[in-house]
């Protein structure tokens, strides 16, 4: 917004006419005019007395979203995406971590069973908060497909200071994880431990990285996407291309990592191709990859 924009949206929120803006600013009401057309300027003392009146920043008036500000989140759109966040970051971490103890457990030949049951009962823990926070998102999205949007221009900014360091710091855990089990070979085994239970164990470590890893780069997806209300707004168009694109290259990506996770067990437990079936999952990240470009290659087409 303009300087006038911001003026005259001030005035009007604070219930003042420009003849009474003027009288309060000692200056004709012409001149009020004129500022709220942008077509002059208020001497600094002016501009400083306009923010002690309508008791904002100089920075804001000048240069700011002032309506913005003011915006409010009727619908609670912030708290139910921090919500759905929470939960997106708990389940992955919690079904990687359910995937770590079970080689932990393996690796100290824990009864099959009873590693069976706790396995199962984290992942199903894990499953039924995903489906619970989904179903709740679904609710929210049909309830509220549109947004009006309220974020100012400065929390949007500086949030977008930060956002780096929610994909550079994962996958610098997930490369030195990586790193980790490509030297595997070359690394010593530690004492009282046979070879294979160092491997299986060198895994569960690199599960646990990958713990870490993901709920951080599942909220700085989710929180860089939550201030973009306008595509939040696209998105969840019924006739809008990119919400058919989102809905399909997601549903693909979802069943793309779950394939590569149970090929990931299958080889380790299968073949004992622990150290070399990491590899899956960069695959994996490059089928989504592909899968993405297809769709929207094909809803171009139509």
């Amino acid at each position: 917004m303009s300087f006038g924009d911001n003026v005259q949206f001030l005035r009007k929120k604070h219930s003042m006419t420009q003849e009474a803006f003027a009288e309060r600013m000692e200056v004709s009401r012409q001149t009020v005019s004129k500022w709220e057309a942008d077509a002059s300027y208020p001497e600094m003392d002016k501009l400083v007395q306009i923010c002690d009146l309508f008791g904002c920043t100089l920075d804001t008036l000048l240069r700011g979203d002032v309506a913005g500000a003011y915006a409010e989140d009727t619908a609670g759109y912030e708290r139910h995406i921090n919500r759905f966040t929470a939960v997106l970051c708990g389940g992955a971490a919690l079904t990687l971590l359910s995937v770590a103890l079970l080689f932990v457990m393996y690796a100290f030949e824990v009864n099959e069973a009873v590693a069976g049951m706790i396995f199962f009962s984290l992942l199903t823990l894990a499953g039924a908060g995903l489906i619970l926070g989904a179903l709740r998102h679904g609710q929210f999205v049909k309830d509220n497909p549109a947004i009006k949007p309220f974020y100012t221009r400065e929390r949007v900014e500086r949030f977008n200071r930060i956002f780096p360091l929610f994909i550079v710091i994962p996958t610098v855990l997930v490369m030195l994880g990586i790193v980790a089990l490509m030297g595997m070979d070359a690394l010593p085994t530690p004492a009282g431990l046979e070879r294979e239970q160092y491997e299986i164990l060198m895994t569960a470590g690199f599960m646990a990285l990958l713990a870490v890893a993901a709920p951080g780069f599942i909220y700085g997806g989710m929180q860089k996407g939550k201030y973009n209300v306008e595509g939040y707004n696209r998105e969840n168009d019924p006739q809008s291309p990119e919400g058919r694109r989102s809905r399909t290259t997601g549903a693909l990506c979802g069943i793309i990592m779950l394939v590569a996770t149970a090929i990931y067990i299958l080889l380790g437990l299968g073949w004992d191709q622990w150290k070399n079936a990491w590899i899956v999952f960069p695959v994996g990240g490059m089928l989504c990859a592909v899968a993405s470009g297809l769709v929207s290659l094909l809803d171009k087409r139509e």
